[in-house]
């Protein structure tokens, strides 16, 4: 078990070191090649193990075998900041691959159906390098790295039964693998004594969370047919280490013992959860238009971040709080998410298709909250992609591309105003290779 967490971790943490994923991508409710290309719509009867795990169980009922997907995707970000001090930082990107795959078959001459895989399930690293605005006490700590990462990839098993041509039902259950990262200048927010304060941090922490899903798919007529899917939200706390170095505040030169500390820390990070409703039609023998709406439930997950920290090493911060401990809590106030996509798909020959999508979704981060280190601001996509079969074989791509978004922020409600009067741009580009193989 700890040699696969490891692996799960290792993956995520190469797979995205640098690169930034916007609110659509941040936290994921369709992986397949052929949803990514469509818009972000999941169509059951797709026949890919990796989407039905990821989007809605109920579709391994539509495997016809044995069927084994490998996807990786590359994550191209474009972004710059603008406050007090600073003017258009550009955003520090270094485009990474992350690879997930799935296999799934029916069991038998039975009704049930079943498969495994490992997916991404929320993904957010943002790398900037920009100068620390004046914040309380005229405390800076200058030019700094400002990196915050959040990732969590999900090992699941599925099952589904049929039950007849017109319907089938699916649920999976899952264990989420998570990692924290958050390197800058940090400002405590809630911590009696030290609230609106500065000092460099280091944290970094991992964990696990299980959760759950169900499925149906409905066939409408010969040619439409439904689908709907409730994903549960992930509870996961994660342990590890956090280090810094509170020169500036003390006034001593960097590295001196009288400002370094080192705790245990604790971070609790909770995933919504979500409910998506598809529909698709098969309007020609060549045409498949595809539709979907979609609610995440951050109102409920992104509240506030706790972070406890533990066993304190520094005699003097220890005595200024009067423990070895701080607890502390970074404010989200994350809103609900609502997103519509639409997609489509044409018939070239019988060995290749051509596929094509445009999703919205509403911008969840207030700007009383809002940095840059969690600017999941991004609100339109359009995409497209193609799949060639050949015999067994199959080969899809998808690309999409998001175009720049703008949040400003004037009065910040995160202590000590370094936010107050500042602009973010974010935008993306997606890239997504699949090759499928069925047995």
């Amino acid at each position: 078990m700890k040699i696969g967490y490891r692996l799960a971790l290792a993956i995520l943490a190469v797979g995205f070191i640098a690169s930034s994923a916007p609110a659509q991508d941040f936290y994921w409710t369709s992986a397949s090649a052929r949803s990514l290309s469509l818009g972000g719509v999941y169509v059951p009867s797709s026949g890919d193990a990796v989407g039905a795990l990821a989007s809605n169980p109920a579709g391994l009922s539509s495997l016809g075998g044995p069927s084994l997907n490998l996807s990786v995707t590359t994550v191209f970000a474009r972004g710059s900041f603008s406050n007090s001090a600073n003017t258009d930082s550009p955003l520090r990107d270094s485009p990474g691959a992350l690879p997930y795959g799935g296999f799934g078959m029916p069991i038998g001459h039975s009704r049930f159906s079943f498969g495994v895989g490992f997916v991404p399930d929320l993904m957010s690293v943002s790398n900037w390098r920009y100068v620390d605005p004046r914040g309380a006490g005229g405390v800076t700590y200058g030019l700094q790295e400002q990196k915050s990462a959040i990732l969590a990839g999900r090992a699941i098993a599925g099952f589904s039964a049929s039950f007849g041509p017109k319907l089938s039902i699916g649920a999976t259950f899952g264990s989420d693998y998570n990692s924290n990262t958050l390197i800058a200048p940090y400002i405590f927010q809630s911590q009696p004594t030290l609230k609106g304060l500065k000092t460099l941090l280091n944290l970094n922490t991992s964990g696990v969370g299980w959760n759950t899903s169900i499925g149906i798919r409905t066939q409408l007529s010969r040619k439409a047919e439904v689908g709907l899917a409730w994903k549960s939200r992930t509870k996961i706390d994660s342990t590890g280490t956090a280090t810094g170095d509170a020169y500036a505040l003390f006034g001593v030169p960097q590295g001196s013992p009288a400002s370094t500390f080192a705790y245990s820390a604790d971070v609790r990070n909770v995933l919504p959860q979500s409910v998506l409703a598809s529909v698709n039609w098969q309007a020609t023998s060549r045409w498949v238009l595809a539709f979907q709406t979609d609610w995440v439930n951050w109102g409920d997950a992104f509240v506030n971040l706790p972070v406890t920290l533990t066993n304190g090493t520094n005699a003097g911060i220890n005595s200024v709080v009067g423990s070895s401990t701080l607890i502390d809590g970074v404010p989200l106030n994350w809103k609900d998410q609502y997103g519509f996509h639409a997609g489509g798909e044409r018939v070239l020959t019988e060995n290749a298709s051509l596929r094509f999508g445009y999703a919205y979704a509403n911008n969840p981060v207030p700007s009383s909250t809002l940095s840059p280190l969690t600017a999941a601001i991004m609100s339109n996509q359009i995409s497209a992609g193609f799949v060639y079969q050949k015999g067994r074989s199959g080969f899809e791509g998808a690309y999409s591309f998001d175009p720049t978004a703008q949040e400003s922020v004037q009065q910040s409600g995160l202590l000590s105003g370094e936010y107050n009067n500042s602009t973010v741009h974010i935008g993306t580009q997606n890239l997504t290779a699949s090759y499928s193989f069925r047995f």
